[in-house]
């Protein structure tokens, strides 16, 4: 049994690393013809971020393979003995904390890299070793305190709920991702970001009127520091119910005009206008509904193969090593999902802030975030949640 768990996740990675390298080909082959939405300098520059990305991707890919390997043969089982050797409910849940922070730990070169080597060569990153170091205690923290009580609420099903614990285990989890959503603006955002009120009053005034042109309620729009970290550019609408907020990326203010802003919320209001939202919340219950459903019935001998008893812990564990798998199944489906809501949106956008503004801002944000305009078919088909931006700059100017 090991083996061929084993065996299906070296399919996985075989699977992640090829489509890894049909981009790769394609990419180089593309650098070397004329650019295509981008000016000539900023589309190499996208050309080998997309190359360094790829390149990364294809590395982390058997260095999880490499993780997974030792976790299911000898790992887990070590880790289960330390630490949940009787099986309790408190055990477990400080074994798959453990679990989680090990994870986090191992995974740390990868983000070091990432951060201070690649995107510093691409001129994006802004990060200190200081300020990082303050995010990693963070996130870590977060994940004690917080993920600690969900492992804990979800391990009290399994212990008390019977024969179909994971149904329950699953309608907990999911109301948890609602709650998080609604609290993300007010409450974890501010831990990483200095988030204030928007100063610019014209621009201010443009937001707020279209807001009610679009019958959006906000509770205010706001700028966030995220200059501090890097230089992409990015706006989002946070929250859920009466928490929704407007919050733009100081970078954004920066570089693009305001009626390129307003056509760049024009677009995230578009998926309001076609409740995008509400769409992707209900995709998102399917699929959390398959991966409670898939691992919460694991046959014993998994576990055993794996050197686990068939404790509640032992469910987290598996489900956290496998469900890339799961995953993987969904991906091109999430993918093909999301980017049937971005031509909508982009329209939306358009008839908000004008077809031209909305060109122009997306060549802006695809010069600044380095973002190569075109993709394979097969690798933008299974990952890309948005069309490309060659893609979506020829649908505007069809409009």
């Amino acid at each position: 049994m090991l083996q061929i768990l084993i065996g299906i996740y070296f399919i996985y990675t075989i699977y992640k690393v090829f489509l890894s390298l049909l981009q790769i080909g394609f990419v180089k082959q593309n650098l070397n013809k004329p650019a295509v939405i981008l000016a000539q300098d900023d589309y190499q520059k996208a050309g080998l971020l997309a190359l360094a990305n790829e390149k990364l991707s294809v590395i982390s890919s058997i260095y999880q393979m490499i993780l997974l390997i030792i976790w299911s043969a000898w790992g887990a089982g070590y880790l289960q003995s330390i630490i949940a050797p009787n099986g309790i409910i408190w055990q477990n849940t400080l074994l798959v904390v453990v679990f989680l922070v090990i994870s986090a730990l191992l995974n740390l070169p990868f983000d070091i890299y990432e951060k201070f080597i690649k995107d510093k060569k691409f001129g994006f990153s802004n990060l200190t070793p200081k300020l990082f170091i303050l995010d990693t205690l963070k996130t870590l923290g977060l994940t004690v305190i917080f993920g600690g009580l969900v492992v804990y609420l979800i391990l009290l099903c399994f212990a008390w709920l019977g024969e179909f614990w994971w149904i329950w285990a699953f309608g907990l989890s999911f109301g948890i991702i609602l709650l998080v959503n609604l609290i993300y603006p007010t409450i974890i955002a501010p831990l990483f970001n200095k988030v204030s009120p928007l100063s610019d009053e014209e621009l201010k005034e443009a937001i707020n009127s279209l807001l009610q042109k679009c019958g959006f309620k906000s509770s205010g729009v706001f700028v966030i520091d995220a200059s501090k970290r890097d230089k992409r550019l990015n706006a989002y609408f946070g929250g859920l119910g009466g928490t929704k907020r407007v919050v733009l990326f100081d970078t954004l203010i920066a570089k693009l005009s305001q009626s390129e802003i307003i056509a760049v919320l024009g677009h995230e209001l578009g998926h309001f206008k076609h409740k995008d939202l509400i769409k992707n919340i209900a995709f998102m219950f399917v699929i959390l509904f398959v991966l409670f459903g898939v691992f919460g019935n694991i046959p014993n001998s998994v576990y055993e193969a794996l050197g686990l008893d068939s404790s509640g812990g032992s469910f987290f564990l598996v489900l956290f090593l496998y469900s890339p798998i799961i995953s993987a199944i969904f991906e091109p489906l999430m993918s093909a999902f999301s980017r049937s809501h971005e031509f909508g949106a982009d329209e939306f956008g358009a008839s908000s802030g004008g077809a031209k503004n909305m060109i122009s801002a997306l060549k802006k944000l695809g010069e600044e975030n380095k973002a190569f305009p075109i993709s394979h078919p097969v690798y933008s088909f299974v990952y890309h949640s948005h069309p490309s931006l060659y893609e979506r700059a020829k649908k505007l100017e069809n409009l």
